[in-house]
This record gives structure tokens, C-alpha cells and sequence, in this order.
């Protein structure tokens, strides 16, 4: 009897565990149970490339405006501060967008700012980090000046002291 329990009884018990695991988990398709069993993924939703290439040529007619330096303290745990010293070229669609975007450029300082200052010194290491820093200043440069309006943003300089 014991033969019996041990070679037929458990396997099929380990069997059935598995069958009904496997469908809790979504494992068995066109089968759900509702509240236990995870739904269809949601499809996600498209997301901000970041910045397009700086090697990408200017369309006719555009124009650079330089923002004024960001000087900002960077987060750290040394004793003594450490400056982010940024400088912004930002590309516009025409002369035009110039007086759009002098008129927003208080908020554009004030987001940036707020970016830049929760940075550290190591998230700016590299290309990695200074593409990080190009990605985030298009997102904040669309929010005020528009994607239309702008073409490209440029690193001009870039100093960690």
C-alpha cells in the first residue's frame, strides 16, 4: 500500500499542484480567473525618444539661442560643496520662437534647476551622463517652447567642480 501511495497518489498530486499553479500564474492560455489570474499586459505607451542626435543637420532657417549659464550645487556627501557649471544651445525653429521663448525663460531656468540640483556628481560621469542631461533638458524645453518650435538642444559646456 505504501508502494502504491509513494509511486502513483504523489506524483499525481504533484501533477495537479503543478496544473493548477500554472494556471493561477496565466501560464495556460485563453484561460483566466478572475482576481487571481494577471490580465493581458497593457500596451505602453510611447514615451519621449530624449534629444535627437546633435550629428542631426539644421533644418533651413533655424536659429541658436544660448541660454545663460546654470550654475547649481550638486548633491553629495563630501564636507565641502560641488558646482555644476551648465551652458545651454538651444536650436529654434525661426526667429520667431526668440521672443516665445525669452518670455518662458524663467520657468525653463526654474525646472531646470530643480533637475539639476537633485543630480550627484557621478550621475554626470561620461557621455551617459551628459546625454542624461541633454534628454531631460529637451523634455523640459518642449514643455515650454513646443515641439515644433524646437529643433535641437547642444551641451555647450559642461564643468563639475
Amino acid at each position: 500500500m505504501k508502494k502504491l501511495a509513494l509511486f502513483v497518489v504523489l506524483p499525481l498530486i504533484l501533477l495537479i499542484g503543478a496544473g493548477l499553479g500554472a494556471l493561477v500564474a496565466g501560464f495556460v492560455p485563453g484561460v483566466s480567473i478572475p482576481g487571481i489570474t494577471p490580465g493581458p499586459p497593457k500596451p505602453e505607451e510611447p514615451t519621449d525618444a530624449g534629444a535627437p542626435p546633435s550629428s542631426r543637420p539644421s533644418p533651413q532657417g533655424s536659429v541658436i539661442d544660448v541660454l545663460p549659464e546654470f550654475v547649481v550645487n550638486l548633491q553629495t556627501n563630501r564636507t565641502y560643496p560641488v558646482f555644476l557649471l551648465l551652458s545651454l544651445a538651444v536650436e529654434l525653429r525661426d526667429e520667431s520662437v526668440r521672443p516665445a521663448m525669452a518670455a518662458q525663460e524663467p520657468r525653463i531656468r526654474d525646472a531646470m534647476i530643480i533637475y539639476l540640483s537633485s543630480l550627484t556628481p557621478s550621475d554626470l560621469n561620461g557621455y551617459d551622463g551628459i546625454q542624461k542631461v541633454r534628454d531631460n533638458a529637451w523634455r523640459i524645453l518642449h514643455e515650454f517652447v513646443g515641439p515644433k518650435d524646437l529643433v535641437n538642444v547642444q551641451v555647450a559646456k559642461l564643468t563639475v567642480k
